[in-house]
């Protein structure tokens, strides 16, 4: 895949040479020359590629990109080759030679990427004549007439009752001044075509509409200058089937207009893949404001288009009920009435895992199992297949990728590197994207900022699912459904990017041909039974799902991310640490001696997490070298409460998150044990001390906005400094076991921008008092054994509250009244509370309804009340992590 080589090719030389720090290659001008030349040059090349991709080229452009492929493979292998040489010779003598094999190096790449410019260059020119061959044979409309212009059959849909009702109510029930635009949106193979049919041909819906016309978009195809006419011309032949073809498309379009004029029409656009369709149609079509609508199913829309949709419906997966209803109530099992469902049951819960709630799969699986006798045998072959292959249409699956941005293509490949079906932290994986050098800065945003956005590009195309979003509405965690991980895999691995190793199932001594054949290497149990092995592939980077790695060999010469990886793992090879030197990513199970040399010494390292497998209480077992602070590059250095560290003797202006525990002695000498960090954007602080600790320096962090304070017992006492030496930018605050008094929560109440706080065991006394106050925060959570009465004096405070959770709480009396006067309050959430705090949850839903307030839901957990019938709303996919 030339966009992922020459994407990683350019990273590298901007990182190594173009940063305003420094370079640890000090270049003449010569030398600079040559690497300023061959940057230009790969970046046009990139654009070579962009300007191709998901362009039906031939076998002219798909080897010229094999061989673009081949170059940036090579190329940066050389630079990086050079570089490490440089960066670990000896003597003065090995670096000069180092330098001018570099020099030599970064020449001769140069010379090559000319030369696939100029081949570029007359592929383009032949393309040209070939076009205008093909337009002297006259204008293409690849749509067959009527062929997709089919009405819908009747389909049995089972569940998504909700569904159906709601479009249909849209459709027939919402009067509009504006000609309706109605989206439905959802990745491929979760049942948008049968949710419409549905709908399209209830009866209520066919009575409703003078005229319903049905178009179904080709899978795969294309929309460019002449989509309109195709898709006009398709739509004409639906109202008009004995229409002569027409190749005026003015005409064609006054024509679809008149057959539609002062009707009440239903046009439904199914599998829309390009949102200039819309735009295009919408303006042909006539709007006499008589409730007509236009119905699309799409598996994406950009955000700019939804300003001209009048509602947009998200499907969702089926849950495991769901699915297996429609497991036993699908067609496929029907045909044979001697094969009752109950000879099902015994591979009940593997169908429900493999499928993952998606209709299609489930669809898949039935039929297959449909036609044999042994079930149990059957399945493991339908099982493997599933596993290997997916069951969606990989026509549409590489159209799909192909039409991907080439910035966003490297960075859906990469999903694969996880394992099927887990979840992913989204913060982990924005900074393993920034640290591969995927993201492309933009002048005047934050490389974080725009990898989100580039993860919101694949939410948009129902390419990676939600598993829960932090109160910034930020995602917390995300997943790829296992249909397009396979996909996703299988693209990676072919183009020798990749390689998954299951270090269980592969005979020991072939784990080093593996793993020296990607640039990707990923260590995981899955079902593969193949790998590609393309070319020797030096690893840049290694993620350890699995810790049986003892047989793994690999260079450490060019390694960018070593994830997840067992300190034991990096023990067995202490030689091998001083290859180290392009290290940008590290995230360790724990602490040894060698660890020092790697992180002191990688220039380029942008984030450390060091964990420990034990949760350990009481005093930190482990005091860390200081020398941490001397990567200059680091931004975000987790520390669990393990481990202990001194705070740097000079500013740290480029970390922006940081965890680690703090002893008394951080704080002997005032504000400066704290003030080192000021672009601070995260704070965790673990407690450690045995005398009280005053926080009077927070004003230090003016990009403060998420600070967390966990002690590790309920005695240490915490005084908190006045709300004007707080950073102003402080928006959610949690506090574990801080014992503090009434003045220091009258401090936290009146903090101006605070949106989350979490009060954990954080009570002194057994009284909260609320005067007026919390005039921002949209989520609070509650947790406290010994916490009696929660009183809110006025009504004014809490005026923007939308979530509010109480958990454990065995000691309060009730949640205060005046909730019940909250008009933003969604939902409360009681986990292990009192019977009278479910008391009052309930009691203010009763009176919200009483005034015709029906949003208020109630979640009741752990308790006699455990109300499993009432619908759980977001609460606890805020609570679920405290990393947000």
């Amino acid at each position: 895949m030339a966009c992922v080589a020459l994407t990683s090719l350019m990273a590298t030389i901007e990182l190594e040479f173009l940063q305003p720090n420094p370079s640890r290659v000090p270049l003449d001008a010569e030398g600079f020359i040559s690497m300023e030349s061959l940057y230009e040059k790969v970046s046009s090349l990139q654009g070579f590629v962009k300007e191709k991709s998901g362009a039906q080229g031939g076998t002219a452009i798909r080897e010229l990109e094999i061989q673009i492929r081949d170059f940036a493979l090579d190329a940066e292998d050389r630079i990086e080759i050079q570089l490490s040489n440089f960066l670990l010779a000896k003597n003065g003598e090995d670096q000069q030679k180092a330098y001018q094999q570099l020099h030599q190096t970064l020449g001769e790449a140069a010379e090559n990427a000319v030369e696939l410019l100029e081949k570029s260059k007359e592929l383009e020119t032949d393309e040209e004549e070939e076009e205008v061959v093909n337009e002297s044979e006259g204008p293409l409309i690849p749509w067959l007439k009527h062929a997709s212009a089919s009405e819908p059959s009747n389909v049995v849909m089972v569940g998504r009752r909700r569904d159906h009702k709601l479009i249909r109510d849209r459709l027939i029930m919402w009067p509009s001044s504006e000609l309706e635009v109605v989206s439905i949106v959802g990745m491929a193979g979760i049942g948008k075509t049968t949710l419409i049919t549905s709908v399209y041909n209830d009866p209520l819906v066919a009575s409703h509409f003078d005229v319903r016309r049905w178009v179904s978009m080709p899978v795969g195809g294309g929309y460019n200058e002449k989509g309109i006419s195709q898709l006009l011309h398709t739509l004409l032949w639906t109202l008009l089937p004995e229409a002569d073809d027409d190749d005026d498309d003015l005409a064609v379009a006054k024509q679809v207009y008149k057959c539609l004029k002062g009707m009440r029409y239903l046009i439904v656009l199914d599998n829309l893949w390009n949102n200039q369709a819309l735009y295009d149609i919408r303006r042909c079509l006539p709007n006499d404001t008589n409730g007509s609508c236009i119905v699309i199913t799409t598996t994406h829309f950009t955000g700019g288009t939804y300003g001209y949709l009048s509602y947009v419906h998200n499907m969702t997966l089926l849950n495991s009920e769901e699915s297996w209803a429609l497991f036993c109530n699908n067609p496929f099992l029907k045909l044979k009435n001697h094969m009752e469902p109950t000879k099902f049951q015994e591979i009940r819960s593997q169908v429900v895992k493999i499928c993952e709630g998606l209709p299609h799969s489930i669809l898949v699986v039935a039929k297959r199992l449909s036609k044999c006798d042994n079930i149990r045998q059957e399945w493991k072959k339908v099982e493997k297949e599933i596993e290997l292959l997916g069951v969606l249409d990989r026509r549409a699956l590489t159209h799909t990728y192909k039409q991907l941005p080439q910035h966003l293509k490297v960075c859906f490949l990469y999903f694969g590197v996880f394992p099927k079906r887990s979840a992913i932290k989204v913060k982990q994986l924005i900074r393993l994207w920034i640290a591969e050098g995927f993201v492309n800065p933009l002048e005047g945003k934050e490389l974080e900022n725009q990898a989100y956005e580039y993860l919101q590009e694949f939410i948009d195309r129902s390419l990676i699912l939600i598993d829960n979003w932090s109160f910034y509405r930020k995602n917390k965690n995300c997943r790829m459904h296992s249909a397009l991980h396979s996909f996703c895999v299988s693209e990676a691995q072919k183009e020798g990017i990749f390689c998954a190793l299951n270090t269980q199932q592969l005979p020991r001594g072939s784990f080093g041909m593996f793993a020296n054949s990607c640039r990707w290497l990923s260590l995981y149990t899955h079902k593969f039974d193949y790998y590609v092995l393309l070319r020797t592939n030096n690893p840049r980077s290694i993620f350890f799902f699995q810790e049986d790695a003892d047989e793994i060999y690999v260079s450490f010469k060019f390694l960018r991310v070593l994830a997840y990886v067992p300190s034991s793992f990096l023990q067995r090879v202490p030689t091998r640490l001083y290859d180290l030197v392009f290290l940008r990513y590290l995230s360790v199970s724990g602490w040894f001696e060698g660890l020092e040399y790697i992180v002191s010494t990688n220039r380029n390292l942008q984030t450390l997490v060091v964990s420990s497998k034990e949760s350990q209480l009481g005093t930190p077992s482990i005091h860390l070298p200081s020398t941490i602070w001397e990567s200059p590059k680091l931004q975000h250095l987790e520390l669990d409460k393990s481990y202990v560290i001194d705070p740097p003797c000079m500013d740290k202006d480029n970390i922006r998150t940081l965890s680690w525990v703090c002893t008394s002695t951080h704080y002997r000498e005032g504000p400066r044990g704290h003030c080192r960090f000021p672009n601070i954007e995260k704070l965790k602080i673990f407690l450690v001390c045995s005398n009280p600790i005053r926080f009077d320096n927070f004003e230090y962090f003016e990009r403060l906005e998420r600070l967390s304070i966990i002690s590790f017992s309920f005695d240490y006492i915490v005084n908190i400094p006045k709300p004007s030496m707080y950073p102003l930018q402080l928006k959610k605050l949690r506090l574990n076991g801080t014992y503090l008094s009434e003045k220091d929560l009258k401090v936290i109440e009146m903090l101006p921008q605070l949106e989350v706080l979490k009060l954990e065991n954080a009570f002194r006394g057994k009284v909260w008092k609320v005067e007026e106050g919390f005039l921002r925060l949209k989520f609070l959570l509650l947790e406290d054994k010994m916490l009696k009465q929660w009183i809110v004096v006025s009504d004014e405070s809490f005026p923007s509250l939308k979530h509010l959770v109480l958990r454990f709480c065995y000691c309060l009396e009730q949640i205060p009244e005046v909730m019940k006067f909250i008009v933003t309050l969604e939902s409360i959430e009681v986990q292990w509370c009192c019977r009278s705090v479910c008391d009052s949850a309930k009691w203010i839903q009763e009176c919200q309804r009483k005034i015709g307030m029906e949003s208020l839901e109630i979640k009741i957990v752990g308790s006699e009340y455990d109300d499993d019938e009432s619908e759980c709303t977001q609460t606890e996919e805020f609570i679920a992590s405290d990393d947000e």
